[in-house]
């Protein structure tokens, strides 16, 4: 039995170094954040649409640079 074990950890180490040891979950919150700020939105005064990360955000809307 404990041999049982020690050879499927050692099968599972040689499996995790043979990728490279590269094994990882995606992070989903950064790419999140980028599509977040890829957003178009609509300037409130004069209607033209530019991204979030452009924008500027006041007393609930959104407005250009020209406008705010």
């Amino acid at each position: 039995m404990v041999l049982k074990i020690i050879f499927l950890l050692i099968v599972l180490y040689l499996l995790y170094r043979l990728f490279g040891g590269k094994i990882s979950l995606p992070k989903k919150s950064n790419s999140i954040k980028k599509d977040e700020d890829n957003t178009l939105v609509e300037c409130c005064k004069c209607g033209i649409y530019i991204t979030k990360k452009e924008a500027i955000f006041k007393n609930g809307k959104y407005y250009c640079d020209e406008c705010a």
